[in-house]
């Protein structure tokens, strides 16, 4: 259990308490357990980061400090490359008469401390009716659909490009090699819909139409309005955690989704809390908020008096439902608690197919 909070401790950038990790540290939880998860839940740059601050480095052993500042250094390195891929994309898009707001890493690698968020693509907001624009943009910029596996391109066939297209809300990525020294290939992801399923969508309309322009390092990207740029972190997560395929990967509860709503709701004052209750609303998105609060305050050190009685009035049996597209099942978490799933080895084993 003291390995358990050692690993959210480390990874509480916003919440540093260096007298807890201390004792923790000194009680021996400092162990190749808590380094794997925080390689495997890619916090591992920033739970450096913490220990430095709290001035706690030595405390731990050499090579224990070491893979968090090797991984640390590979981080700032290769956000270097990232950057420069995501001002490459910005121009391209900024071609395109349509709108359309990259989203995640592609503005928070830079919003975070130095080396503290790292991204393995670009993902980029449309809507449906602009596909075909924004991917004749891409293959004319040298882009081909595919995957990369094993450290190589692999091109998509017809059929996966159609499947996706119809059943994810997304399209096959699209890659490009850029043989920069920390990135290899760069990834582009269109995003046509905020869960799995594709089709119009009012919600990402408004989302959209009140894009923004912000800085990042020397050069500006569009991207969604800062209680927007929550509400779709929250949609993805909730897709990601809520849908059967993404459970079997292992891919549903990955710390550092949870973190990015963590490290954006710390930085809201009141009055932000509550136009994100009421957007929320009007975006219809309240299960998909209520489910990353709940989670977000299960995890993480984090208290809001405005959020705890919005999450008092709409949690329920829904925030632990999942679902099967390809079979048209559903199923239930029989555990309700999210930490407790956080640290369950066998997530898949814990849901129970309920009748729809």
């Amino acid at each position: 259990m003291k390995e358990k909070e050692l690993f959210i401790a480390l990874s509480s950038f916003k919440d540093i308490n260096a007298g807890a990790i201390e004792a923790l540290i000194e009680e021996g939880n400092a162990t190749p357990t808590v380094l794997g998860h925080l390689f495997a839940n890619r916090m591992a740059p920033m739970a450096y980061g913490v220990l430095k601050e709290a001035k706690l480095l030595r405390k731990v052993d050499r090579e224990f400090r070491n893979s968090l500042r090797d991984s640390h250094l590979f981080a700032e390195k290769r956000n270097a490359n990232y950057i420069d891929c995501v001002k490459l994309m910005s121009n391209i898009f900024a071609r395109v008469d349509a709108p359309h707001a990259l989203l995640k890493g592609a503005y928070l690698c830079s919003w975070y401390p130095e080396g503290y968020r790292t991204s393995n693509d670009i993902d980029v907001l449309i809507k449906p009716k602009d596909v075909t624009l924004f991917s004749e943009a891409l293959k004319n910029a040298g882009f081909k659909q595919g995957y990369i596996k094993d450290g190589e391109f692999v091109p998509a066939t017809r059929q996966e490009i159609i499947n996706s297209k119809m059943t994810r809300g997304e399209t096959v990525p699209f890659i490009k090699s850029v043989d920069m020294p920390f990135l290899k290939y760069l990834e582009v992801d269109l995003n046509f819909s905020l869960d799995y399923k594709n089709g119009e969508d009012s919600t990402l309309d408004y989302m959209l139409d009140n894009s923004v322009v912000l800085p990042v390092k020397d050069f500006s990207i569009k991207t969604l309005d800062k209680l927007s740029f929550i509400l779709h972190l929250c949609a993805h997560l909730h897709k990601e955690a809520t849908t059967l395929p993404w459970i079997k990967m292992k891919r549903d509860m990955t710390l550092y989704k949870y973190l990015d709503i963590y490290a954006l709701l710390k930085d809201l004052v009141p009055e932000e809390e509550e136009k994100l209750i009421l957007l929320a609303d009007k975006y219809k998105m309240n299960l998909e908020l209520c489910y990353c609060i709940k989670s977000v305050f299960a995890l993480f050190p984090i208290r809001s008096k405005t959020l705890e009685e919005y999450l008092a009035e709409h949690d329920n049996e829904e925030l632990d439902l999942v679902v099967a597209p390809k079979e048209k099942k559903m199923y239930r978490y029989a555990e309700s608690d999210p930490k407790k799933r956080f640290f369950d080895p066998n997530r898949e084993a814990l849901l129970v197919e309920v009748n729809i």
